[in-house]
């Protein structure tokens, strides 16, 4: 019977995994060039994580929680931050380093992959959609949105967001970006200030100057 993984040098080569994945992606994943950018055995990271959809399932499940570490100190400093406000800081987050860009992109990829490329089970890649989409319709019912409509706000919301770090990725332009973001999170002031959807709506359409 083989020794069982060690929990702390599992624990340990987490960070560098997800690392070497927000650095290289998950398409064509390969576990022999990945252990020898992290020094260690290829037999070290099956001893530990199982087949290679399982190292990359347990590196995802570390990069969540890192982002939501970030939440929780942002929280932890002003438990009051709107759903917007907090999208603002994430915005703010992502590009203050290339890592933190590339943490937010690893779990965009994971979304995107199709399975045969990805070779990720379907509920893990939604959940890297939904727990930030769930966040912010918690945030919004908080806020004393009906629930029916917080919903739809915090998908329309994610998905804005989603979209807009996609363009992020692909052009670089951040100040068009900053802006598109501005004008698309005054809709979610609007609707956590009381504002129904259609009359956000016409608000959101005046600040573009339509």
């Amino acid at each position: 019977m083989g020794r069982p993984p060690d929990a702390q040098r599992r624990w340990a080569l987490l960070d560098g995994i997800v690392a070497d994945l927000a650095e290289h992606g998950l398409a064509d994943v390969s576990l022999r060039p990945m252990a020898a950018r992290l020094h260690v055995s290829v037999n070290a990271l099956v001893h530990h994580f199982g087949s290679k959809e399982e190292l990359v399932v347990a590196a995802l499940d570390r990069a969540t929680k890192v982002q939501l570490a970030v939440r929780d100190e942002w929280l932890a400093e002003q438990p009051d931050l709107s759903a917007a406000d907090l999208l603002r800081r994430w915005w703010r987050w992502m590009n203050a380093a290339p890592a933190n860009l590339a943490l937010v992109r690893l779990g965009i990829e994971a979304a995107a992959l199709d399975a045969t490329v990805s070779g990720l089970p379907g509920a893990v890649r939604a959940e890297q959609i939904s727990t930030w989409r769930a966040d912010l319709e918690r945030r919004l019912v908080a806020d004393g949105v009906p629930s029916t409509v917080a919903e739809v706000e915090a998908s329309l919301a994610k998905a804005m967001f989603t979209g807009l770090v996609v363009d992020l990725l692909a052009t670089g332009h951040r100040r068009r970006l900053s802006r598109a973001l501005d004008v698309g999170l005054s809709r979610l002031d609007l609707v956590s200030g009381g504002r129904d959807a259609r009359e956000a709506d016409l608000l959101g359409g005046r600040a573009m100057g339509r």
